[in-house]
């Protein structure tokens, strides 16, 4: 056996699925075993792999055990020359397996490799190769220096970006999410440590693996794109501590007798200030929406009362009041002539008992998700705090004011909160483009189909100019898919992207592993963007109508420029 490849899930079903799929693709022709251990998932990524990957061994740990141990268990069992660990948020190239393993060959030196990791918009991953965390390179790194001189060989070692990104270069410390390891090196050092949770365990790996005599390389010749955090989703704070636990968990360990005339104390309370400081600026950038609804909740609730007790108004309402009477209601027109006799506490709790209903409304009804620019959505999270508060005001009688200023303040906040978000869509989504997008899908299986129906019936694609499809199967050329011709095979995609001046070219996911091959290549395109169709995208287009002008969801991976 030439290669075990060990994946790791937790509750990541269809990057999973996107991950072994194009894995399985680059694994052809050799001799590879392939592991999925997941941690106790909740979404049917164990059932998934039962399903539609019989050939994978599948192992099924009874809970979240973690990176390492979960990891440990199919490693155990491994019986590859090479051993590949990688993370179930990536997508690897045809080439990926084949470069590696033949990079080991080539170098019986090397314990261990990584390839270049792409963020999803194919800009370097810092992570593909670092340096280790010495007191020197963490302060560097802490205090922002590295930022500052990140061609300084000392202050920019942690991530070494002095080092060219091209080139293949020995290094100390690889990244987790897509790391070849020798057997016969993996057996010499051990098991993944246990005691790291999640982060850091690839470092002390690392570091293990250097002490034993074995060498690490930074191999650039083939490449992944990593999802990064899909795989360890949680609150900031979570993964900040986890972060910071590792990061102390190695200097104790490491580094405690290296640097014993280093005080590690101030290291480990520059590490939590550290992560303290970042989940601050997290947490602000999480509240900022809410801020601003709460800003402009208040302002609306000033507003409507204004509005209300307007001097223009009471007239008119008084005369109103007095025709109720004519019914036998027995209204009291002076009553809501002026603002009730609330002391400040009584209008602080108005304002603010409003101000949080109308915030949990907006939560509700998704504004601080995957809705959160939708201004249709503002206007029915606006409306359901309004019911809610106009009922509270029927029950509790001591702040039974007037329904219309109520009504005034609904008004007024369906205008800005709608306003804003409407505002800030298209400054972000619309940047300024005009004309359409001349577009060619790759793919014509029925996820390509559900793509163009889809496409047809979206108000928002009207910037997309579908010119057609290309295909695998040389007997679909020329005929319709969707009603959009197949123009030609895989093997002519350049010379159509040429032909037919494309701009963007959206891979489907059976395609996918073909898209990573066409970043960084010139094909006399302007600029090309090369986007791909999520393995989810029936159960993401399920929840959005034909009227959503939200962008298409597509997983942006990069251009050729």
């Amino acid at each position: 056996m030439r290669l075990s490849v060990v994946f790791l899930s937790y509750n990541t079903r269809d990057l999973t699925e996107q991950a072994l799929r194009t894995v399985l693709d680059a694994a052809e022709g050799m001799a590879v075993e392939v592991f999925v251990a997941d941690n106790a998932s909740v979404d049917g990524s164990a059932e998934m792999v039962a399903e539609k990957f019989p050939q994978v061994k599948l192992i099924r740990n009874e809970s979240n055990v973690g990176f390492a141990a979960g990891n440990n268990v199919p490693l155990r069992r491994v019986v590859g020359e090479y051993v590949l660990i990688i993370n179930t948020d990536t997508i690897v190239r045809r080439n990926t397996l084949s470069a590696m393993v033949d990079f080991l060959d080539a170098h019986p030196e090397a314990g261990a490799c990584g390839c270049k990791i792409l963020d999803p918009d194919g800009t370097l991953q810092l992570d593909s190769r670092r340096g280790f965390p010495t007191p020197v390179a963490a302060f560097c790194k802490m205090s922002g220096l590295s930022r500052l001189f990140p061609d300084h060989p000392v202050i920019s070692h942690y991530h070494m970006t002095y080092l060219d990104p091209e080139r293949t270069e020995e290094v100390e410390v690889i990244s987790g999410s897509c790391m070849m390891v020798r057997k016969t090196a993996m057996d010499q050092v051990g098991l993944l440590d246990e005691d790291y949770f999640m982060y850091g365990e690839d470092i002390d790996w690392c570091y293990r693996i250097h002490q034993a005599g074995w060498k690490i390389y930074y191999v650039p010749t083939t490449e992944i794109i990593h999802f990064r955090g899909e795989s360890g989703r949680g609150v900031p704070l979570r993964i900040l501590y986890r972060k910071s636990q590792a990061m102390s968990i190695f200097v104790n360990k490491h580094m405690a007798q290296r640097f014993r005339f280093f005080p590690l104390w101030l290291l480990q309370v520059g590490i939590g200030l550290h992560g303290f400081f970042r989940f601050l600026l997290k947490t602000a950038r999480a509240l900022a929406l809410p801020i601003v609804d709460v800003g402009l909740v208040l302002c609306g609730l000033k507003l409507g009362l204004a509005v209300r007790y307007h001097e223009d108004l009471v007239p008119f309402i008084y005369r109103i009041e007095n025709a109720v009477n004519l019914f036998g209601l027995d209204a009291e027109p002076t009553r809501w002539l002026t603002p009730p006799p609330y002391s400040d506490w009584q209008w602080l709790a108005v304002y603010g008992v409003s101000t949080l209903v109308w915030l949990l409304a907006f939560y509700v009804t998704g504004l601080y998700d995957r809705r959160r620019y939708s201004a249709l959505w503002s206007t029915v999270g606006v409306a359901l705090g309004f019911a809610f508060i106009v009922t509270l005001v029927f029950f509790f009688k001591a702040y039974n004011f007037s329904r219309l200023a109520a009504g005034a303040a609904f008004f007024c906040n369906t205008v800005l909160i709608a306003g804003w978000r409407f505002a800030a869509r298209w400054v972000l989504h619309q940047r300024g483009r005009s004309g359409r997008l001349r577009t060619l899908l790759v793919g014509t299986d029925q996820t390509a189909a559900d793509f163009v129906d889809y496409l047809g019936q979206k108000a928002g694609a009207a910037r997309y100019d579908l010119i057609g499809l290309v295909g695998q199967d040389p007997e679909k050329r020329g005929r319709p898919v969707a009603g959009r011709p197949v123009l030609g095979m895989f093997g002519e995609l350049e010379e159509l992207v040429r032909d037919y001046e494309i701009e963007q070219l959206v891979f489907t996911p059976s395609t996918m592993s073909l898209s990573l091959e066409q970043m960084g290549r010139d094909w006399g395109a302007k600029s090309l963007r090369i986007s791909m169709v999520p393995v989810s995208f029936a159960e993401m287009v399920a929840e959005r109508g034909a009227n959503d002008t939200s962008p298409l969801p597509l997983i942006e991976i990069g251009s050729n420029k």
